[in-house]
């Protein structure tokens, strides 16, 4: 690994001594006084030359305890940054860094979890906004002409899974940005999407019981119970909620990896471009 090391260049040791210090990409740039995009190109350099592929890789490479030799090696790191502090760059230090990286990439994937929860309670309402006033243009499928009913049509349609481009993209951006694995990245809209998905029947189901929907007041959880309330919820909940949701978990499990590998690969590739540029 000492090769590997001496293959760096100062400002790829500078970088990596601060993130052996658990700084974030931003914290790192603030302290170097050079932009977060500059950061990432100097990242991806020094994992290139260290042969690992993320921070958390990168971490337990340099922070391993596998004897003295990995120490001196670690220390040349850290005094390229500090080089009067370089008492500070200890082993257990280390260890805290790479569990603090596990632990902020557990948070994030329960970020995206909730926001997905959230993105899909909101979309009900508006999917249900969007119908109703695409339901109030009274589109007369008979004598409307045919141009004008497959612009009606197509604008629907748009309108209704046009705001999915969010989900799809935000979090593979952000994802790849923090981690650098485009992996990583296409997991994060997977997740989000089929958390959306749970997040838009939970509404569902809540609206419906709690709540009460137009024609659906025998539902409700605390109105007045009929002679077959318990029979029609048994009828209602597969049919309404259970199967619709496992039908859409399917398909945004398979969308989800399908927009998450075409947002990554497209952003990934960009970001090497404009870094190559910004090297030139």
């Amino acid at each position: 690994m000492t090769s590997q090391l001496n293959q760096l260049s100062k400002r790829e040791s500078e970088v990596m001594g601060l993130l052996l210090k658990a700084k974030s990409n931003k914290e790192i740039a603030l302290a170097l006084g050079i932009s977060e995009r500059t950061v990432e190109f100097h990242l991806t350099n020094a994992y290139i030359k260290l042969g690992v592929r993320s921070r958390v890789e990168a971490i337990v490479k340099l922070g391993k305890p596998a004897g003295s030799a990995v120490r001196e090696e670690t220390a040349v790191v850290e005094t390229a940054v500090k080089p009067n502090n370089s008492h500070n760059a200890s082993f257990s230090a280390q260890r805290i860094s790479f569990h603090g990286a596990i632990g902020r990439m557990k948070k994030r994937w329960l970020i995206y979890f909730l926001v997905g929860l959230l993105f899909g309670a909101v979309y009900w309402h508006y999917f249900t906004a969007v119908a109703q006033f695409f339901n109030k243009l009274n589109v007369d499928i008979e004598n409307d002409s045919g141009l004008f009913i497959f612009f009606a049509m197509l604008i629907m349609l748009v309108a209704h899974l046009g705001v999915w481009v969010v989900p799809a993209t935000l979090p593979a951006i952000y994802e790849y940005r923090y981690s650098h694995r485009r992996q990583h990245a296409v997991f994060a809209v997977m997740l989000v999407s089929m958390s959306a998905v749970l997040g838009y029947y939970l509404m569902y189901f809540f609206l419906l019981a709690f709540v009460g929907l137009p024609h659906m007041e025998h539902l409700l959880v605390f109105g007045q119970y009929g002679e077959f309330f318990w029979r029609n919820w048994a009828t209602a909940f597969p049919k309404l909620i259970l199967l619709n949701f496992v039908k859409w978990e399917v398909a945004w499990l398979i969308c989800g990896g399908i927009l998450g590998l075409i947002t990554t690969f497209s952003y990934s590739a960009w970001v090497g471009r404009d870094q190559m540029a910004r090297a030139l």
